[in-house]
């Protein structure tokens, strides 16, 4: 089975909101997600609002942002809270550890040999940049999130 077929993702828009589908690279995902490291010595925060308001102050997020992502794992939803700082670059927190690594497993599975998915990295929330990899209907807006680490701590991740 060759590497187009492992990356296959699916990606559903419903009322507004991105749902990321992952189909049969779950499988790739894990992989990842197990040979990367522990978040444990990064910065945490208590909300997403926390979150937020640190990222915004150092990146150009959008006034008006649309709608979050539900991102789907192998059980549903996972548990996450989310706000866009614009149409390809999202802001996550979660309540787990697991939440967080599921969701890192499976957005880091999207990347494709022509596309990366970007990351800034703390230890219950994390910056992703998904702009090369086709998610979403509208033109992406790419952010360089390696401007975060020096200020917030984050570690800057590029997934190929």
């Amino acid at each position: 089975m060759g590497d187009a077929m492992m990356l296959k993702n699916r990606v559903a828009v419903t009322a507004g909101f991105l749902t990321l589908l992952v189909g049969a690279c779950s499988a790739c995902a894990a992989e990842s997600a197990a040979t990367h490291d522990s978040p444990d010595d990064l910065p945490s925060v208590s909300s997403l609002e926390e979150a937020r308001q640190a990222v915004s102050g150092q990146l150009e997020c959008l006034d008006d942002p649309p709608a979050s992502t539900a991102v789907m794992g192998d059980a549903g939803q996972i548990p996450a809270e989310s706000v866009k700082c614009t149409q390809t670059v999202e802001i996550f927190y979660f309540d787990s550890l697991d939440a967080r690594d599921e969701a890192y497993a499976l957005m880091a599975g999207a990347a494709q040999p022509d596309g990366s998915v970007y990351f800034a990295e703390g230890r219950n929330w994390f910056v992703v940049d998904y702009s090369e990899v086709g998610v979403g209907t509208t033109a992406p807006e790419p952010m360089d999130l390696s401007v975060l680490s020096e200020p917030l701590g984050t570690r800057f991740t590029e997934v190929k």
